[in-house]
């Protein structure tokens, strides 16, 4: 390897990861040092054209070679309780990936009443006449009392809470919209035979991923897409494309698993 880029939106994973990389480069006998460019920024996948611009204008001619996109949260972030992303652990409700990348005050108020709009119109307006929330024992409260005990008792509402504080962190952090993006760009970064691998943690991601993947090989050379006569139906290879490689004019998909791992290769 010759030149690696690392991004990540969250700034203490990426101070960590920063730390680990630097580690890894002293202990290689100086080989690395001398042989590897690196490069960490704080920024989306998204942003990769810009950032690679902005490294060197050169590598976005002939492409890179391969992109890792990890999708999934780590326990550090879900452990840390001043982040409120954890059902059990009382903190500030934030959820945000990056704390400077919008105001969570304007975003808030409409958001929750998305999130949870199964609630009673009169728990709402108790809701508002108490000034809102502010912590995620709060809300984990309001979810906890508008849950039936009927169904699952305890880990019922901690099902019903967990896709509640999910919902609210996939939408102030705009996670499905970033992601698409995020595939096409990633994309049209690779170099012929350049591979973008994608790993997903549910099926919302899964499904984003795969049908980027199928509008990608149904493109032409010319970036138009194909004709009816000629294009994949998403709907109908939506499960082979899952046992086999699936081909277009321009890329291939290489997965062969229902989940997680989602590989396609520019030819």
């Amino acid at each position: 390897m010759e030149f690696y880029v690392g991004l990540d939106v969250d700034p203490v994973a990426h101070q960590i990861a920063q730390a680990q990389i630097n580690n890894v480069l002293q202990k290689d006998s100086g080989r690395s040092a001398a042989d590897l460019q690196v490069h960490t920024h704080l920024k989306n996948f998204k942003s990769i054209k810009a950032v690679l611009q902005d490294i060197d204008g050169n590598h976005l001619i002939p492409g890179v070679q391969g992109i890792l996109m990890d999708l999934g949260m780590s326990s550090m972030q879900v452990n840390n309780a001043e982040r409120g992303f954890s059902v059990l652990c009382d903190g500030p409700l934030d959820m945000r990936m990056n704390p400077q990348m919008l105001n969570w005050g304007e975003f808030y108020g409409t958001m929750v009443k998305k999130a949870i709009g199964s609630l009673s119109k009169r728990k709402l307006s108790r809701l508002a006449l108490t000034g809102g929330l502010h912590s995620t024992r709060e809300l984990v409260d309001l979810i906890r009392s508008s849950t039936s005990w009927t169904r699952g008792g305890r880990q019922g509402w901690i099902k019903t809470a967990t896709r509640v504080f999910q919902a609210l962190r996939i939408a102030v952090n705009d996670e499905l919209n970033i992601l698409k993006d995020s595939i096409y760009s990633c994309f049209d970064c690779l170099a012929s035979g350049g591979r973008l691998a994608v790993i997903t943690f549910h099926s919302l991601e899964d499904r984003i991923v795969k049908q980027a993947f199928l509008d990608i090989i149904n493109r032409g050379d010319d970036g138009r897409h194909l004709s009816n006569s000629t294009k994949l139906d998403s709907y109908k290879e939506k499960e082979a494309w899952i046992k086999q490689m699936v081909h277009g004019p321009n890329a291939c998909i290489l997965t062969k698993d229902r989940y997680h791992r989602l590989n396609v290769r520019r030819d």
